[in-house]
């Protein structure tokens, strides 16, 4: 089954449906010194300051919040995309109407897009990207470096899952 225009016009939701739910247990909204001390862990890990690729396998495929100069397609081996997360209230629905939410886990493989970092603006686009993706402490998708194939070789890249 694929999504249609059609499909997505038959769901009618009022304001009132789509507030999220009570804050997850043991959870708190993330703040600038959050999203600034993930800046900090990605760089004090990261294999080569002057290369950093991002790899995106959803949104951030038609939707990066980042500048790039350069993007390739590729394939990530040993991780899949998956609904792993279960049934989401804050981020992919709500209280009432809750949704499912992909990340990668273990195991297969998954096609996605690596976008390379200016060089120059390396510090502030992962800041804007933390600022996207890290919205509630302890965060869901810690930073991973993992290996991903592309047809002009292999690059070692930050992903969250």
């Amino acid at each position: 089954m694929r999504l249609t225009s059609d499909l997505v016009a038959q769901v009618k939701l009022n304001a009132t449906d789509t507030e999220p739910g009570p804050m997850p247990a043991g959870r708190r909204p993330a703040t600038e010194a959050d999203h600034q001390g993930a800046v900090r862990n990605i760089l004090a890990s990261a294999p080569a300051r002057d290369q950093m690729w991002i790899f995106a396998y959803g949104s951030l495929i038609w939707n990066p919040c980042f500048d790039h100069v350069e993007r390739r397609t590729g394939i990530v081996r040993g991780w899949h995309r998956s609904f792993c997360l279960g049934w989401d209230r804050w981020f992919r629905g709500s209280e009432k109407w809750p949704g499912l939410m992909l990340a990668l886990n273990q195991g297969g493989q998954c096609k996605g897009i690596v976008f390379r970092l200016p060089a120059d603006g390396i510090e502030e686009n992962l800041l804007e990207l933390a600022r996207r993706e890290i919205r509630l402490i302890p965060h869901s998708f810690p930073a991973r470096w993992i290996n991903v194939s592309t047809a002009e070789g292999s690059v070692r890249p930050h992903f969250r899952h």
